[in-house]
């Protein structure tokens, strides 16, 4: 899983599954898409949430959550987004290090180009609750999934981007063989319901506080 299947609704889908099937084993893997992808093929995992769209045809996958970046900002601080995204042109970034995921960092670079700047980058971190928190401290401002909003830091305020690219989908993959393991196909069915149940509140709300 990445950042945002865990803000999404993930803990909980996992709960769902042990009640379900108390005797089986479930460790969780925090891991970018491209090391999804590839410890997929290689059998040291089933079941991946990844970016989307996999373009390895070895691979299957279905769609269950849609994200989208938004802007974080200390409504204290000198840098706000009076106009959205575009409005922080010059404004100092707080990011999540490429070195931890490389998607989620391309994809705030991506986005930023979109509202027509480079992101003055000054930190990269490792957590995204430490990125609200160094927000919060007004070290500067960063791009976060929606979702962030459940982690509810004070001081620290979410405001859409104005921006299509800050949009991504999110979904389930796995390893494209003749006969799924059947746990596996139910741990697939159970996420893409749980999913399509409760997916949609998570986006919801542009503030946190």
């Amino acid at each position: 899983f990445g950042i945002a299947s865990l803000a999404s609704g993930l803990p909980e889908l996992v709960l769902n599954f042990r009640r379900r099937y108390p005797r089986a084993h479930l460790t969780m893997r925090d891991m970018s898409t491209p090391s999804q992808i590839d410890s997929l093929l290689r059998g040291e995992i089933d079941a991946g949430f990844v970016r989307l769209s996999v373009l390895d045809d070895r691979v299957a996958w279905a769609p269950v959550l849609e994200e989208h970046l938004v802007v974080a900002y200390n409504p204290k601080s000198e840098f706000r987004p009076t106009a959205g995204l575009t409005s922080l042109r010059g404004a100092p970034f707080v990011v999540h290090s490429r070195a931890t995921s490389a998607s989620l960092y391309d994809h705030i670079v991506r986005t930023c180009r979109a509202a027509g700047f480079e992101p003055k980058i000054v930190q990269e971190v490792n957590e995204l609750f430490t990125v609200l928190n160094l927000v919060r401290a007004g070290l500067g401002v960063s791009l976060v999934p929606s979702s962030a909003r459940l982690m509810r830091v004070p001081q620290v305020r979410l405001a859409e981007t104005r921006v299509e690219e800050a949009v991504w989908s999110v979904g389930i993959a796995w390893k494209k063989e003749e006969t799924i393991a059947p746990l596996v196909a139910r741990f697939v069915q159970l996420a893409r319901d749980w999913y399509a149940r409760f997916a949609p509140r998570t986006g919801s709300g542009p503030t946190l506080t």
